[in-house]
């Protein structure tokens, strides 16, 4: 019964995408260990989350939010280290999110994971 009730919301909040004229959301999810799921293009805060974790499993959480077109994650196998950022192009968001990972590891181990745009 839960699994119906999350799936009925899950496809609520993902079957509302905004228009391109419209400030959309963006959302990361992930389990920290290297499970992801990322959302573009949603006309909500609480779809982009929920969209984000359906894409990533129940074991994720939302690690990151924002109103934007793009997002980016990054991702370290060997510190466990994560980045995200948010913006208007994916050139602007890749690099911030690399960054961001790798300030918290040792050299250079982070990888982008996925870096994704709202058209």
């Amino acid at each position: 019964m839960r699994g119906l009730a999350l799936a009925a919301l899950f496809s609520a909040a993902v079957a509302i995408p905004a228009s391109a004229q419209e400030q959309t959301w963006v959302a990361v999810a992930s389990d920290g260990a290297g499970l992801w799921g990322i959302a573009v293009g949603m006309a909500t805060r609480q779809a982009a989350e929920v969209s984000a974790v359906g894409e990533c499993s129940m074991y994720c959480t939302v690690k990151f939010t924002a109103q934007a077109r793009c997002v980016a994650y990054a991702f370290s196998e060997t510190g466990r280290a994560e980045g995200f950022s948010a913006g208007a192009t994916r050139e602007q968001v890749e690099q911030p999110a690399w960054a961001q990972c790798n300030a918290n590891v040792p050299a250079n181990s982070c990888k982008v994971m996925a870096a994704r745009c709202f058209e």
